[in-house]
């Protein structure tokens, strides 16, 4: 079950740290990634629940989605560009 933002607020560039704004980049150019295949792909030397988690507060803030919950990730809306709104 997709948890979704109670705050219906978007993440600011300030709100990212390292390892979001790593996987924001990677799903940038490389289209769709699961934690797993991220954590591969990067040689990211951390566990695979601090991964997920931020995966899931991405997606919870609708920055990226989990396509047909199936733990593939797309990044929707890119957190690092503030928005003139």
């Amino acid at each position: 079950m997709a948890v979704r933002n109670q705050s219906g607020m978007p993440l600011t560039p300030d709100d990212l740290n390292d390892l979001d704004k790593q996987i924001v980049e990677y799903l940038a150019t490389e289209g769709r990634a699961s934690p797993t295949l991220f954590m591969r792909a990067e040689d990211i030397d951390t566990s695979r629940q601090w991964v997920s988690s931020r995966f899931t507060r991405l997606a919870e803030h609708d920055h990226i989605r989990d396509l047909y919950e199936t733990g593939i990730y797309e990044l929707v809306e890119d957190p690092r560009k503030v928005s003139d709104e």
